[in-house]
């Protein structure tokens, strides 16, 4: 399988929002511990969520449950327009665990009604926590509703584990983090775990490790002024040098090139 990407800043903070319009919506294979929703305004799409294809329409709505892998593609030839929002279970303390434990059988709403459109059209608008809570709320409860409470979400008890490891990276950006070290925490043996993550997603456990922590260099390179020997520190290096350099074989450039031009 294709690696699969975890967004380290989705999920940061407690009330983490991201809202994005977007034109001929495409991106890889990734998980985060956020929900994420997507309503298709135009056109088509195609989504993968763990290991189903998912074919969207306009006023197909959407909804991610947290570690969940997904990717959209939008077919060459096609286009679409889609709004879609990132945010933290926090921000729907009271129905998350429910969404997140149990049965949905079925994670695309059809036709969703035009009210629910522009709710979600207005919600850009929002800038207070209470504004963009009643919005969550609001859209969300179309999945509370139609939750089979007699059975538990599978895939969220089957993915334990996985989850745990990236928390544990998640949590450990800033050091070596290191399968030893990684087993030791867990309490797991070590070979076992570099087999069942490997399978899962499709790379050794110390080559995902390091897409993580230039990812988050990239992060801080795009969103803060720190310097470059405080960022390799951020991201658990030891020295500037190898810093460079691994960020060099992964990006194609070095970060003072990667600062410079952000739109890379």
């Amino acid at each position: 399988m294709n690696m699969v990407f975890y967004e380290i800043e989705h999920g940061i903070s407690a009330n983490h929002f991201l809202y994005e319009r977007n034109t001929d919506h495409s991106f890889p294979l990734h998980m985060h511990r956020s929900y994420e929703m997507v309503l298709v305004l135009q056109g088509e799409m195609q989504m993968q969520i763990d290991k189903e294809t998912y074919h969207l329409r306009a006023k197909d709505l959407v909804l991610i449950k947290p570690h969940r892998i997904h990717s959209y593609e939008t077919e060459a030839g096609k286009s679409n327009e889609t709004l879609l929002c990132v945010f933290s279970g926090d921000l729907i303390a009271a129905i998350s665990e429910a969404l997140s434990s149990y049965h949905l059988p079925s994670i695309v709403l059809h036709d969703v009604p035009d009210l629910y459109r522009d709710i979600f059209l207005h919600a850009q608008q929002s800038n207070d926590i209470a504004s963009i809570k009643g919005f969550l709320y609001l859209v969300c409860s179309l999945f509370y509703r139609e939750l089979d409470h007699s059975e538990k979400d599978a895939a969220a008890a089957d993915d334990g584990l996985l989850h745990e490891i990236f928390t544990y990276i998640e949590s450990h950006v800033d050091k070596p983090c290191t399968l030893h070290e990684l087993a030791r925490e867990l309490r797991y043996n070590e070979a076992y775990l570099s087999r069942m993550f490997h399978k899962s997603v499709g790379v050794p456990y110390s080559e995902y490790v390091r897409n993580i922590k230039i990812n988050h260099a990239c992060y801080l390179l795009r969103n803060t002024n720190e310097s470059i020997f405080n960022i390799a520190m951020k991201c658990g290096y030891a020295t500037q040098s190898s810093f460079y350099r691994s960020f060099k074989q992964l990006v194609g450039i070095n970060p003072n090139e990667y600062r410079m031009n952000k739109e890379i």
